[in-house]
């Protein structure tokens, strides 16, 4: 038989792998495929025969082959021992027990999942479109009409179940009594928990009635399946959420981590056979970029859907690096085998250094154009060959290719891993870009704007990946070699702009922002072309700005910020980065005070005019600091969120999150470092109620706010705006009645002999 369709789902079994396909009619097909992972040992004669005596005590049969590899780093092939293992499930198990005899032997692709390596050694991958050969339920062959990396392809028509509370406000773990949502092709339905046979019956019956192929679901892998797994083996029901009934459920625990400074938290998986369950709660992309976005990734990824949805960009990139590596023939060493090289004082000073930054001048700008090197580091590391093989590589030790300050050689001679899987990306990018911009629909231009966004976190991500401690195919040097590059790139657009009359006003990595008396769009334009011709990287023109923010740091007000600010466009949209209102940790209240403040500003021009508009901006604040003195704020409205850093009894002070953290922990609420907390603000002083604020999941209407603490919010998220228009913080506060009378009698000694008043008054 011959199943023309898509590959949907793929999972090992004892003795290889379970394959799912859906044809052109929607039929689905569960299929068995024979699989024998393998992993790659440089070992002697007497080590082949070590081997052959740990036979019995393995915990798979295994098979041995002598085969000729690549080595990524001396790009030169190698006989190496190909370890086979017969039962897939046991692969993990039996590369530990022969490490343990074989510790201080070089092993390559001994840790990679067996799920993955399925894709990379048939080259297959999810949602691969073809057809399939099948003969007694066993997947034979195939013919592929698609590929990972194809710019146009076509999807099948997949049935979607949505799972959520029905109580959106709290997270179930808040929840005294579960209501669960259950919406499918326009039906929907509430099910209360406290009738559990009725629940599981009920969700068995539209899983039955409806055999979704995508369970969607908000908190499904913290609590919703979990919570229905439990519930129907308490009371020996059958849970249908398998489409394969032979096989379990794929559960992870949920686990605390530290990165880059800050502790995490990551909710485990609830991973399912046979259909996909997504977790809109516990998917990045999905959050960024929906479901398109996730196809996308899972293609070029090669990474089965489920996990992709819960994986980190990095683990993309690093899939996509490691498929490479078996496209080409090439091992994947099984520990890091290249360290930071010995630097001198001298070249570490050169190196270690980053991106350029030309802090801006603090204040309020007019006519300042926006000029964008698209992918900056990706197509350095494109153009330039850099990756982690390239950079001093031993085949080329008088390469001509040098990187500018430090003097790193690159291969001459071979295209580097990283530049061979950045370019389609980088290909597919632009493409979906441009077929935004022909789009006839809004349907169709959200389409591809997922898309492009799914493959912009790849570009994001690959540049730190490059540094990254923990990846295999990684070298700090190739880091350190495009930061030098960015650094001459940018410095050069400076050059170029100074010596045609433009003035920066700001730079930053790979945007710098011009002004020019008289300049247009044209000039810009013009300015842009040129550069890109001289850098070689495409320089966008994003616009002219009418007027620009560019604020102070919340430190220090003469000192400025790299990356805040806000300003408007001659086509007047707005344009916002770091301040409250694009902030997670803003009250809903405050931001829409920012937002309203924007508002009124957006009718002005030029600086004169925001400055006319002073009275009407500070109403606009007024407005929402009468409204909670008068206590007539929806509390809801106040909600703070922020993330414990540790466990709720282990904090030694005071503070709000330690008193939240521990009062949910009281009331029964499991609490891990990283989690997010949500509270109001009751007396942020802690005088009169030491509890300081109460958890959502506790508060009551009757508990009321903090109208001191949150009118401080309002004023600071203000005075982000203001300062910048002459609007002292001191004054504000005074005619918004606002100053305690120390502060007031502070205030008059400052201004005496000389009798100040406020414009806006």
């Amino acid at each position: 038989m011959t199943v023309t369709g898509w590959l949907f789902d793929a999972y090992a079994n004892k003795t290889g792998m379970t394959v799912w396909l859906i044809d052109l009619d929607g039929r689905k097909h569960k299929m068995h495929y024979p699989f024998r992972p393998c992993f790659y040992l440089q070992a002697d004669s007497d080590g082949t025969k070590l081997i052959e005596q740990l036979r019995q005590k393995l915990p798979s049969p295994i098979s041995l082959k002598q085969v000729i590899k690549k080595e990524l780093y001396a790009n030169k092939e190698i006989p190496v021992l190909e370890v086979s293992i017969h039962q897939p499930l046991q692969f993990q198990a039996v590369v530990r027990k022969i490490e343990e005899h074989f510790s201080y032997h070089a092993f390559y692709n001994a840790d990679i999942k067996v799920m993955q390596m399925f894709y990379y050694m048939t080259d297959l991958f999810p949602l691969a479109y073809g057809e399939y050969d099948v003969e007694e339920n066993t997947l034979k062959s195939w013919k592929l009409y698609d590929s990972f990396d194809a710019e146009r392809y076509s999807l099948p028509e997949l049935v979607t179940m949505s799972i959520s509370p029905s109580v959106k406000l709290l997270e179930p773990k808040y929840q005294r009594n579960l209501e669960i949502e259950i919406a499918v092709e326009g039906r929907k339905v509430v099910i209360e928990q406290h009738s559990p046979i009725e629940l599981i019956e009920q969700v068995n019956d539209y899983l039955t009635r409806y055999d979704p192929d995508i369970i969607l679901t908000s908190y499904g892998d913290s609590a919703l399946l979990p919570m229905l797994f439990e519930l129907a083996q308490k009371h020996r029901l059958p849970l249908y959420l398998n489409r394969d009934t032979d096989a379990v459920f794929h559960q992870t625990k949920a686990m605390s981590y530290f990165s880059y400074g800050q502790i995490k938290h990551r909710a485990g998986m609830f991973e399912l056979a046979g259909r996909w369950h997504v977790d809109k709660e516990n998917s990045f992309i999905v959050g960024e970029a929906d479901l398109e976005g996730l196809y996308e990734l899972a293609r070029i990824s090669q990474i089965s859907m489920q996990h992709q949805a819960r994986t980190s960009i990095g683990s993309a990139l690093s899939s996509m690096q490691i498929a490479w590596t078996y496209r080409n023939n090439y091992l994947v060493p099984y520990k890091k085998p290249v360290v930071e090289a010995f630097k001198s004082f001298e070249t570490l000073l050169k190196s270690d250094r980053g991106g350029l930054h030309f802090m801006p001048i603090v204040g309020y700008h007019e006519q300042v154009a926006e000029l964008d090197f698209a992918s900056m580091y990706p197509t350095i590391m494109k153009i330039h060959n850099i990756s982690p093989e390239t950079i001093n590589c031993p085949c080329c030790p008088d390469s001509k290719k040098r990187v500018p300050e430090i003097d790193y050689r690159i291969c001459e001679k071979r295209i580097g891993l990283v530049p061979s899987v950045l370019e389609p990306i980088l290909r597919k990018r632009a493409r979906y870009k441009k077929l935004k911009k022909e789009a006839p629909t809004k349907e169709l231009k959200e389409k591809y704007d997922k898309m492009q966004s799914a493959l912009k976190w790849i570009l994001v991500t690959c540049f730190g990946y490059l540094g990254f401690k923990k990846s295999r195919l990684g070298r700090i040097e190739a880091h350190e070699a495009v930061n030098a590059y960015s650094r001459r790139d940018i410095l050069r657009a400076k050059e170029i702009a100074e010596d045609q009359g433009y003035e920066l006003i700001h730079g930053i990595v790979d945007c710098v922002w011009l002004k020019k008396k008289g300049a247009m769009s044209e000039d810009y334009e013009k300015l842009a072309l040129q550069i890109e011709q001289d850098v070689g990287i495409k320089l966008s023109f994003e616009g002219i700005y009418k007027w620009i923010l560019f604020p102070s740091s919340k430190m220090d007000e003469d000192l400025p910020t790299a990356t805040r600010y806000v300003g408007m466009y001659e086509s007047n949209e707005f344009k916002i980065r770091g301040l409250e209102t694009r902030r997670r940790d803003t009250t809903k209240y405050v931001k829409q005070m920012q937002q309203e403040m924007l508002g009124v500003m957006g009718k002005a021009n030029t600086i004169q005019e925001i400055k006319s508009l002073l009275p009407e901006i500070i109403d606009v604040v007024k407005k929402y600091v009468d409204q909670l003195k008068a206590g007539n704020v929806n509390p809801y409205d106040l909600v703070v969120k922020r993330h414990i850093s540790k466990d709720p009894f282990e904090y030694s002070n005071r503070s709000i999150n330690a008193i939240v953290s521990q009062t949910l922990a009281e009331s029964g609420v499991s609490l891990s470092p990283g989690e997010s907390i949500q509270y109001i603000i009751t007396d942020a002083s802690g005088k009169k109620d030491s509890r300081k604020a109460v958890p959502l999941a506790l508060y009551a209407l009757d508990d009321g706010y903090d109208i001191s603490k949150y009118c401080d919010m309002v004023v600071d998220a203000a005075m982000t705006l203001l300062l910048g228009l002459g609007v002292r913080e001191e004054d504000l506060k005074e005619y918004l009645e606002l100053l305690t009378p120390a502060e007031k009698r502070i205030l008059r000694k400052k201004r005496m002999p000389v009798q100040t008043e406020l414009k806006f008054k």
